[in-house]
């Protein structure tokens, strides 16, 4: 903008305006763009902008938003252009407390300090100062840093507009609200305001746009809502409203737009939802909604957006709700109860862009009136109950198609060829189907595909390597097929893959084929019951994303790598997991054994449930020590294998594990104490091993009665298994440590006080002791002190000796430390 500010006459230089007379400037407007590079827009000296602007003794609009001051200070000296009544600061990336001396611009009407780079600005619980300006009609003081408080009373009877969203505001929402008789717009939303909507506002008949979403709210909405017959806009999305959805609602005849998903809403639709002849925009999801869609929302020809999914709405749907709809572009009904019965010659005059028919019964072929929808970007068909073969031409019906997901219906045939042609297809899950044949092998590099799930079909043939080209692909599903073949080349160019699930399969070779790909990146590896044989190879350890590894059900050999203890997200049980593209998670699910049954993680962010699963492969060798590293592994499944040695002694250091199976090996010893301070252990199978010694008690062990869990080890005893412990396989009263001279040596001198101590009060006193009770009570506390001490000095003096044998590092538990 500065680049015109070039001759005489500023009033012709950009983002300059003057008077009618051309003799003040009146107006500064150098509004920058907060979508751009912040340097772009960079200003570091705004002390000597100001300075400048101080001089305009005639300004009385200054805009400088979208800038980027670099959290420099608000300057006070704003406080003295008193004859300004246009101040907007918004996104300019003040930081900062906010300066009082901004109640000195009496004139304002207008004042934006909304904060969109995330709250750099900071307001005091006091801001009273905003009392003195009497004109203003227009505040946004949203997205502040730190809390705004409940002080906020003090705001001008004359506003208009008044936004204090996404700060902090906590508490009851404030009743004087109706006292702003002007107020036409008011933005409280994402802040922690609890109890009802106030009954104040009922009195605040100019209020068109009222945006309460994202709080804490609970109630039902008001009846009084249809008297507020000037409300365009109502937003309550996201709260704990309950009740029904009141019929006082058909009455606000100006009402553009409804947005009451995520609350707890139950009843029906009211009918009168039909009379709101200007509604753009219906969005119900998410509720508890009941009954039936009613016939009266096909008279809401203005309505473009359509949503009331995730409900419990039953009945049939058909095409006689559609028959005004003519603007429609979002239908989103899905997750519902309904049934779809659309006439097969029915042709809609809507243009849908998005279509969300989630389970919603058709129980027919891919509907025609669908094929029209030539506009459509995103098409949802879940569990429709679709049967036959796919439109060959699907591709060239919808040119803009990005998201297709039609998993869990009847479908069967091949994969339509002409998928491979599109250029706008990201999103394609045709999983849980009858589809057969060979997957299409002519993919291509230009392609931006992120998800492809085509699991649980009758898939055969090798595995496609024209998939390899899909250079953005971040999710890969193949499970559930009877593909073959070895992989080597196939998997050359998944640099981006996040979660790759081939397991259920049967396909060969060894997995080798890891070391030669830079799948960096990689959360989930499952290669479950697949035919792939040869050891573990050491690469796997350098995928520091992984998170679910499951190599079950194959003809693996080896040991476990010790390496696997190194996984950082498994190491790190607080780590809060990046997600990938938000969309990605939203639809994958994953079948993983855990706690001894199959689950399938749905439209779950990954991450929360890290899990390692070795089992019924031919693998050898120790439990590593270092996967007890792993803090953040919640499930460990180990079993039927041929390992050895003992289990891990400091397994209890595995705070998040939930469930862990060892069972079907051949590991001995005495199982650790340590399992005991499992506190999440809800699942746990040490059986058929060779396993002694007593079974560890307390905390959740004490939950986990069933005695099959220890099955198969006979020198096992204790609770809750029947067979009860020897004196040889209960552990010993006093702890040694590993060296054996020392633990004779204590354990002597033990045997000389207990000796001494019951020769000396059975001789000595015994006879006084018997008559007078003070002094067996004094005597025996005697004793006890005495045996205290002896073994304190026998401590301290082994620590001694290690110190001047130069053996400082052998302070265990059991010497000095427990001094």
């Amino acid at each position: 903008m500065l680049s015109s500010w070039k001759g005489n006459d500023c009033c012709e230089w950009r983002g300059v305006g003057c008077d009618k007379n051309g003799h003040h400037v009146v107006s500064i407007q150098l509004k920058g763009s907060i979508f751009d590079q912040p340097q772009l827009y960079l200003i570091d000296n705004v002390e000597e902008v100001v300075s400048s602007l101080l001089m305009l003794k005639y300004l009385e609009h200054l805009d400088l938003s979208g800038n980027y001051f670099n959290k420099s200070l608000i300057p006070h000296s704003f406080g003295l252009m008193k004859q300004l009544s246009y101040l907007n600061l918004s996104h300019a990336h003040f930081g900062g407390r906010i300066p009082s001396e901004l109640g000195n611009l009496t004139r304002l009407r207008v004042l934006d300090l909304a904060d969109y780079y995330g709250g750099a600005l900071k307001v005091d619980d006091d801001i009273q100062w905003i009392s003195r300006l009497s004109f203003l009609q227009q505040l946004d003081m949203s997205e502040m840093l730190g809390v705004l408080g409940n002080s906020f009373e003090c705001f001008g009877y004359e506003l208009e507009n008044m936004d204090l969203g996404e700060n902090n505001i906590s508490g009851l929402m404030p009743n004087w609200l109706g006292e702003l008789k002007r107020l036409r717009y008011l933005n409280l939303s994402s802040n922690t305001f609890v109890g009802p909507i106030p009954s104040s506002l009922e009195t605040i008949s100019s209020l068109r746009e009222l945006d309460l979403s994202m709080n804490k709210l609970n109630g039902t909405i008001p009846m009084w809502i249809g008297k507020s017959l000037a409300l365009q806009k109502l937003n309550l999305f996201e709260n704990q409203l309950s009740g029904s959805i009141p019929e006082s609602v058909g009455q606000l005849s100006k009402l553009k737009h409804i947005h009451l998903s995520y609350n707890q809403l139950n009843g029906s639709i009211p009918d009168s939802i039909g009379q709101l002849s200007n509604l753009e925009y219906l969005s119900f999801s998410s509720n508890k909604l009941n009954g039936v869609i009613p016939n009266s929302i096909s008279k809401l020809s203005n309505l473009q957006v359509l949503d009331v999914a995730y409900n419990s709405l039953e009945g049939v749907i058909s095409e006689a709700h559609f028959a005004k709809l003519f603007k429609l572009i979002e239908l989103s009904i899905g997750f519902n109860n309904l049934n779809c019965e659309m006439k097969s010659n029915w042709r809609p005059l809507f243009h849908l862009e998005y279509i969300g028919m989630e389970s919603c019964k058709f129980g027919t072929g891919f509907p025609e009136w669908l094929q029209l929808q030539n506009t459509a970007y995103m098409v949802y068909l879940s569990n429709a109950s679709i049967s036959g073969p796919l439109p060959e031409n699907i591709s060239h019906m919808m040119p803009q198609l990005r998201h297709l997901l039609l998993a869990d219906n009847l479908i069967n045939g091949s994969i339509p060829k002409s998928l491979c042609n599109s250029k706008t297809l990201e999103f394609l899950d045709l999983s849980n189907n009858m589809l057969s044949g060979s997957i299409l092998d002519c993919w291509r590099n230009d392609q931006a595909f992120y998800l492809m799930d085509l699991s649980f079909n009758s898939f055969s043939g090798l595995f496609p390597n024209t998939i390899g080209k899909l250079n953005f692909l971040h999710v890969l599903q193949l499970n559930n097929n009877s593909l073959h073949g070895e992989l080597h080349r196939a998997l050359k160019n998944f640099s981006s893959l996040v979660v790759l699930d081939l397991g259920e399969n049967k396909f060969s070779g060894n997995i080798t084929w890891i070391r030669e790909h830079e799948i960096h990146f990689l959360k989930v590896l499952r290669l479950r019951k697949t035919l792939f044989f040869g050891n573990i190879p050491l690469e796997l350890c350098l995928l520091s994303q992984l998170q679910i590894l499951d190599l079950a059900d194959n003809n693996l050999t080896g040991t476990i790598l010790p390496c696997f203890g190194n996984f950082p997200i498994m190491v790190n049980a607080t780590q809060l997991i990046p997600h990938m593209d938000g969309e990605c998670w939203h639809w994958t699910h994953l079948m993983e054994v855990v706690k001894g049954r199959f689950l399938e993680y749905t439209k779950k962010p990954l991450g929360l449930e890290s899990s390692i699963d070795l089992s019924s492969n031919n693998l050898v060798g120790s439990i590593p020590d270092e996967l007890v590293f792993l803090q953040g592994l919640h499930n460990l499944n180990l079993s039927w294998n041929h390992l050895s040695g003992n289990i891990p002694k400091n397994i209890g250091q595995m705070e998040n594990l939930e469930s862990i199976d060892f069972s079907q090996n051949d590991l001995s010893g005495l199982i650790p104490n340590s399992i005991s301070s499992l506190t999440k252990l809800s699942h746990l199978n040490l059986s058929y091993n060779n396993l002694s010694g007593l079974i560890p008690n307390g905390n959740q062990l004490q939950t986990l009665e069933d005695p099959t869990i220890y099955a198969g080890n006979p020198q096992l005893c204790g609770a809750p298994l029947l067979k009860k412990c020897s004196d040889d396989a209960l552990p010993p009263t006093i702890s040694c440590s590993k060296d054996n001279d020392e633990g004779v040596f204590e354990e002597m001198w033990f045997y000389i006080v207990v000796m001494s101590g019951f020769a000396t009060g059975f001789w000595g006193v015994l006879g006084t002791l018997l008559v007078m009770q003070s002094w067996r009570c004094a005597y025996f506390q005697w004793v006890d002190d005495v045996n205290n001490w002896i073994l304190m000095v026998i401590k301290l003096k082994v620590a001694q000796f290690k110190i001047f044998n130069g053996n400082p590092n052998e302070f265990e538990s059991g010497t000095i430390q427990d001094v």
